[in-house]
């Protein structure tokens, strides 16, 4: 959620400084919303970024390859905003992939 009046900022910092480096990493930003759709001055307004990956794997090395320029990144964009959440979602189907199982040792 993005304090009132930091939405041009916030994309500013997303053209400039995030998507250069995502396609590198895998990621394809697909859309971007906000909600609502107006500039309240004394209201804070939610940014939508749907973002894919290929798949699970490409997920796991998106999260492990992620360098200091995209910390940066996030980093600055805390500063703008009163919370952030990411949401890690699939397809919907009847058999969704199980976890591995775990080993305890003794």
């Amino acid at each position: 959620m993005l304090a009132p009046g930091q939405l041009p900022d916030v994309l500013d910092l997303l053209e400039s400084r995030y998507l250069p480096g995502s396609a590198a990493r895998g990621l394809t930003l697909l859309h971007r919303w906000v909600s609502p759709p107006l500039a309240l001055p004394d209201s804070p307004n939610t940014l939508w970024l749907l973002w894919q990956v290929p798949d699970a794997p490409a997920y796991y090395a998106m999260r492990a390859g992620i360098d200091g320029p995209a910390l940066a990144f996030w980093s600055t964009v805390d500063s703008l905003c009163e919370s952030r959440r990411r949401h890690v979602m699939a397809a919907a189907t009847p058999a969704l992939p199980q976890p591995k199982e775990h080993c305890h040792a003794p």
